[in-house]
């Protein structure tokens, strides 16, 4: 186990940041809501349960009835992590959601969702929503309100929501469900499901990008599988890399981004035997692999989007990670 950082909750891939945000907003320190959910330390990622009780914590902190669908208007790719990153950066909204329901413990959700389309309609199922007993409805109207937020984002435009079915009654600010979800809404409802326009799914993704997909999901693919033993810090930081590939990164930057002083950092990342500069090089190597196999971007191309202003480093670079050039390397692994 590790103390916790609040940073891990903000950063680490599970959108709880916005709940940390909102809280704040009134009042309600960071803090004070871990202690209430009883929260002293995490191990590389927080659990279900963990979760849970964050939101919980939440729900009972503030005197607010729109605490939850305020958070979740606050919502961004980048409080998800690289698993946002890896939806936006989708070819369509269809392989973001196919990615994003197989791998939706990543985004935090607490509750079990399965996802098809029923002749052109997109339905999102979530099974079992009486067991939160009364935390249900916080947690429906957090969900709800951040994917909304998020998919809107993705797309660059609004999400065409059509029905929301909700397993309580009519709430009495039932009204702001109407100003975010924009569609019809059923409550006491026997089932609780989101229907949607399915033809939204063949709709490009503005920020596409297949070689940064590859990478967000190869590593979340390794989260889940934990091929990588990384901690949250260590995550924190891929994510930053990641969103951050064709800059010049430094330390400072990257310190300031996971809530950590410089020297703190490198502290950190000595004490779980991990180099800063390593980490970045190990990013900027899969990247530029991914451009080199799977594009027909010239090497110049791939430095700058690697974060090289200097073709030659990035060529130095390139030959120390690989042992070979970029272009040798690129002619044995191009089918």
């Amino acid at each position: 186990m590790m103390p916790l950082s609040l940073q891990t909750i903000r950063t680490g891939g599970y959108g709880l940041g916005a709940i940390l945000d909102e809280l704040e907003s009134q009042g309600i320190s960071a803090s004070e809501l871990l202690r209430h959910a009883g929260i002293r330390s995490v191990d590389t990622r927080l659990t279900k349960a963990q979760r849970t009780r964050v939101l919980r914590s939440a729900y009972m902190l503030s005197p607010e009835p729109l605490t939850a669908i305020n958070a979740g208007k606050r919502q961004r790719i980048h409080q998800f992590g690289v698993y946002g990153f890896a939806l936006a950066t989708s070819t369509n909204l269809g392989e973001a959601f196919a990615f994003g329901i197989q791998h939706l413990d990543l985004s935090g959700a607490v509750l079990r969702i399965s996802f098809n389309v029923e002749k052109s309609i997109g339905v999102l199922r979530s099974h079992n929503p009486h067991a939160f007993g009364d935390l249900l409805q916080f947690i429906a109207e957090f969900w709800r309100s951040s994917m909304v937020s998020l998919l809107g984002e993705i797309l660059e435009d609004p999400f065409p929501s059509i029905l929301m079915r909700f397993p309580y009654p009519r709430p009495k600010h039932a009204d702001a469900y109407n100003q975010i979800f924009n569609c019809k809404m059923e409550f006491d409802s026997p089932t609780m499901e989101w229907h949607f326009d399915a033809n939204v799914l063949t709709k490009p993704c503005p920020s596409a990008n297949s070689v940064t997909t590859s990478i967000c999901q190869e590593f979340c693919h390794s989260i889940i599988s934990d091929e990588y033993s990384a901690t949250g810090l260590q995550r924190e930081l891929r994510s930053f890399v990641l969103a951050n590939s064709a800059r010049r990164i430094t330390a400072k930057a990257a310190a300031q981004a996971v809530g950590l002083s410089q020297r703190t950092l490198f502290r950190r990342l000595a004490d779980e035997r991990v180099n800063f500069q390593g980490l970045v090089d190990q990013i900027r190597a899969s990247l530029a692999c991914e451009y080199l196999k799977n594009t027909r971007l010239t090497v110049t191309e791939i430095s700058e989007r690697c974060g090289y202003s200097d073709e030659a480093n990035f060529r130095k670079a390139f030959a120390r990670w690989k042992t070979t050039s970029p272009s040798l390397w690129r002619a044995s692994h191009q089918s």
